[in-house]
């Protein structure tokens, strides 16, 4: 078996990596990292540096790793040090707007467009991706946060419409939108003093 973990330096990611080698002893890991690697490291895994947001690092990772049977892409933002997500219409700005689709949206179109067609060759494919529950349009009842929610919103209809295309076209394949919960990451360290005692998970619970 061979398995793809996009984002595999970060939180959920990292913990994804290190369940994955626990469970599946006998596979080949993959991970991306984008600017810093981590320490981590199996004889099992292998560390790319890629930037997922690019389509050519994209096709190039496609090529280089060639034999994939599961891709898990646990890349996403909320915030960035200068930026917080928005309270109120009067917060946004397109270029936080554009860096969210960037990094919550696009990934994920890339990575189903050039892998789409090693994954149709494995016997059980599943392809993955970290969303949330943030960007479900029926659910949202407390307003706020219009970029990331716009964001995971267009993640998840990208994922549905994806579905309908492999049921036709990868019939054996699963696609999954994972909503984690609230997870002790960077991502919600700003925001975790507001989540109710026991909603907080830990990235090894959110992997297992």
């Amino acid at each position: 078996m061979n398995i793809l973990i996009v984002g595999g330096n970060g939180g959920i990611g990292l913990a994804m990596v290190k369940e994955a080698l626990v469970r599946f002893p006998l596979a080949q890991i993959h991970a991306t990292y984008r600017r810093t690697k981590s320490d981590y490291e199996h004889s099992a895994l292998i560390w790319h540096q890629v930037d997922v947001t690019d389509e050519t690092q994209v096709k190039n990772l496609s090529q280089a790793v060639n034999t994939i049977d599961w891709v898990i892409n646990c890349v996403g933002m909320l915030h960035t040090p200068n930026k917080s997500p928005e309270k109120n219409l009067s917060m946004v700005e397109p270029d936080f707007f554009l860096q969210n689709i960037a990094v919550n949206t696009l990934p994920s179109m890339l990575l189903a467009k050039y892998f789409s067609p090693l994954l149709k060759r494995s016997g059980a494919p599943k392809f993955a991706v970290v969303s949330a529950k943030v960007g479900s349009i029926s659910d949202n009842r407390l307003g706020g946060w219009y970029s990331y929610r716009a964001s995971k919103a267009a993640l998840n209809m990208f994922l549905k419409t994806m579905s309908i295309e492999w049921r036709r076209m990868v019939k054996h394949g699963t696609v999954l939108a994972l909503h984690p919960g609230t997870t002790d990451t960077a991502l919600s360290a700003p925001f975790q003093a507001k989540v109710p005692e026991g909603k907080l998970f830990s990235p090894e619970r959110v992997a297992r």
